[in-house]
């Protein structure tokens, strides 16, 4: 293990952790590591500096400063206080002591080892630390600023504590509190208990943060997590100052219980969602668990409360992906969740609000809507719904309408083909053929909506000289206007088919393909999600089928940039087209009435037997992508791990990326790409991912878009 000449003033608070802190702050079999860890030299310096320290432990970068171990980052993906983390510590913690030791001018006991040296020895062994010079840990509690305190643990969990200590349980009063609660002063350490509660630990130097709840309750049951840990801290802090005869003063909307009836206003909403999205990116997106979203549900009621719906939507849509990301779950990574917490954080503090004033709803009669496909889908929260495409043939654009439900509500609303899911109708009648809409309700930037009051009226069959005038003009429409907040910037094109090509398999993406020759001699590849059994039976259906494919509508998402098949107009044996829908239509309807279902089947099966794998060619970003590649990269990194300091690489690559950005004129993504010196708050993080997510999004849309659209 390597070490330079000791750390600054910032390892003093380490000397408060003994073993038995840092066992409640992870485990005594983690402990026991760590000493080993340090003991056989795995914990090298890379970087000393002024403020803290960035230490290699058996590999993975672990970063410490004055806050304390509850503040000490790690970039391996495990949740919480990690062996690493662990291992940091307690290196701090005898490099604190070393230096105190050599600053009062005692010669080391090791002759051999250089004075100033940081080595691991009979310290780890001993009882445990010194305490800081001067370390009073009770009077540093009766000074604390109860306002800060307040902001870090949130006001959901201030309004619990505030309740609980100003209405004890019947038949008690305040006094029992004061008189129940035990306040031990141990060197640097304040422990503090009473009946029914874990013991809290006050460490001087760590502030409320750095306040350690022992993980088992009285009785033996495990702490709940860190919202509960939060709790404990907080009502521990407000039974010493009133065992010392000093009352905590809590905030004034906490005073009565209940709390004050009326609608929270667009203020106080925005501020609980930017404390609670900013204090997710502080735990680090892989070290999460379902306990540190409860503050961000927090503001999803109070967003309901305050009825700010899109807030609402944008909170449960981000909730969904955290916690799917906290479960490991293959769908979803970091990028997904922090860019679904930018939206968020940027649309509650957009001037003015988007969503203040009152929605900007009307009636329209559609004289004629041409379908031009749908799509089934199922988000990271657990929510499924479809979508339906369509495209204005008097307006000259596409519209969508959109219906759904969140997790686990009305179990009859389900994928189907033939049930009345949009206007009261099926999709499958919806896909017939044309059709106008009479007395449809709009709202501005989010579409048509679903309710079943408009009347529904077709006007005939789809046919090819119809498919053929929407193929034309979808191919000249503008894509700009698809991007914006709450909505997945997509493009829906339908492109004309000249013929069929091979069946193939992209294994990276996870999609079936399917090659086809556009009318104008362009390569088109219709994609599927290759986990969705019936939608690639529906492909290898059409495939293996004798009807002639026509066209094709394809969504491009311009966020993700894939692209997949939504619609299929294929020959109807009895004249006419179809539009088939690979995730909602039955595969068994692709079966011609002279053809057996026995033989039909086999050839889908020969087809998928026979898949050739297909590796898809990476097209070559615009510089405004790449800018923005470059930027997305670094601050996912970082809000990952939770590191707020950019690695030397990651620093060049983000100076060379605001050049580039400068260059081409994008002064905001400029600006985005120049992260402080010191390392970007979590404020700086989640501006920078909202910037470049956003110009990533509009230079594809532009991409999209047709020469001069």
């Amino acid at each position: 293990m390597s070490a330079p000449a000791g750390p600054g003033p910032w390892a003093a608070v380490y000397a408060g952790y003994d073993d038995a802190a840092l066992a409640t702050l992870a485990t005594a079999g983690l402990v026991r590591r760590g000493r080993k860890d340090v003991a056989a030299g795995r914990v090298e310096v890379i970087e000393l500096r002024a403020d803290g320290v960035t230490l290699s432990v058996g590999g993975a970068h672990v970063e410490l400063d004055a806050r304390g171990p509850a503040a000490a980052r790690c970039a391996c993906p495990t949740p919480g206080a990690c062996q690493h983390v662990v291992a940091a510590c307690l290196w701090a913690r005898e490099a604190a002591d070393d230096s105190a030791v050599l600053d009062d001018g005692a010669v080391p006991d090791d002759a051999t080892v250089p004075a100033g040296a940081v080595v691991p020895g009979d310290a780890a062994e001993s009882a445990g630390p010194g305490a800081p010079a001067g370390a009073d840990p009770l009077s540093e509690i009766l000074a604390l600023d109860p306002r800060s305190v307040h902001r870090a643990a949130g006001a959901a969990v201030v309004r619990a504590v505030a309740q609980e200590v100003r209405e004890p349980s019947a038949g008690t009063s305040a006094e029992p509190a004061r008189t129940s609660t035990d306040v031990t002063v141990d060197g640097p350490r304040a422990l503090v208990s009473w009946p029914g509660a874990p013991r809290v630990t006050y460490v001087a130097g760590a502030g409320f943060a750095g306040m350690l709840v022992d993980r088992e309750q009285p009785g033996g049951t495990p702490s709940t997590g860190r919202a509960d840990d939060r709790r404990w801290r907080l009502e521990a802090l407000a039974r010493v100052w009133l065992a010392h005869g000093r009352a905590w003063p809590w905030p004034q909307e906490t005073a009565t219980a209940p709390r004050p009836s009326g609608v929270p206003d667009a203020g106080t909403v925005a501020d609980e969602v930017v404390r609670a999205v900013e204090r997710v990116l502080d735990v680090g997106l892989s070290h999460l668990g379902h306990d540190d979203l409860e503050e961000l549900r927090g503001a999803g009621v109070l967003a309901r409360l305050g009825r700010r719906p899109a807030v609402q939507r944008l909170t449960t849509s981000a909730l969904g992906r955290l916690e799917a990301l906290a479960d490991r779950a293959d769908g979803v990574d970091e990028e997904d969740c922090l860019l679904a917490l930018a939206e968020l954080w940027a649309f509650v503090q957009a001037e003015p609000a988007p969503d203040a004033a009152a929605p900007d709803e009307h009636v329209a009669d559609l004289e004629r809507l041409v379908p031009v496909g749908a799509r089934w889908w199922v988000a990271a929260s657990g929510a499924r719904g479809v979508t339906v495409h369509l495209w204005d043939a008097v307006e000259g654009r596409t519209r969508a309408v959109t219906t759904g439900r969140p997790p686990g509500a009305d179990p009859t609303f389900r994928r189907s083909w033939h049930l009345p899911l949009v206007w009261g109708r099926s999709v499958e009648a919806l896909c017939r053929g044309p059709f106008a809409l009479r007395g449809a309700t709009e709202r501005a930037g989010a579409g048509l909506r679903p309710g079943e009051g408009p009347v529904v009226t077709p006007l005939g069959t789809l046919d090819a000289a119809t498919v053929r005038d929407v193929a034309e003009r979808t191919a000249a429409a503008p894509a700009r206007t698809e991007v914006g907040f709450g909505r997945r910037p997509a493009v829906v094109r339908v492109v004309m088919v000249r013929d069929a090509g091979p069946v193939g398999v992209d294994e990276v993406a996870q999609r079936l393909t399917w090659t086809l020759v556009a009318a104008d001699g362009s390569p088109v590849v219709v994609r599927v999600d290759a986990a969705d059994e019936p939608a690639c039976d529906v492909l290898l259906g059409v495939a293996a089928g004798s009807g002639r494919l026509v066209a094709v509508a394809v969504e491009h998402d311009l966020g993700t940039d894939g692209v997949e098949a939504v619609g299929l107009f294929v020959e109807h044996p009895g004249g006419g087209l179809r539009l088939v829908v690979p995730t909602l239509t039955p595969a068994d309807d692709q079966r011609a009435a002279s053809t057996s279902w026995t033989r039909l089947r086999a050839r889908v099966r020969a087809l998928r037997g026979r898949a050739v794998t297909q590796v898809r060619e990476a097209p070559v970003p615009s510089p405004v992508e790449d800018v923005c590649a470059t930027v997305l990269d670094v601050v996912v990194a970082l809000a990952a791990t939770g590191r707020r300091r950019p690695s030397p690489h990651q620093a060049a690559a983000l100076a060379r990326a605001a050049r580039t950005a400068d260059d081409l004129g994008a002064t905001t993504l400029a600006a985005a790409a120049t992260l402080p010196d010191a390392g970007p708050d979590a404020a700086a993080l989640l501006r920078a991912a909202f910037v470049a997510s956003r110009g990533r999004a509009l230079a594809r849309s532009l991409a999209a878009a047709p020469a001069g659209g």
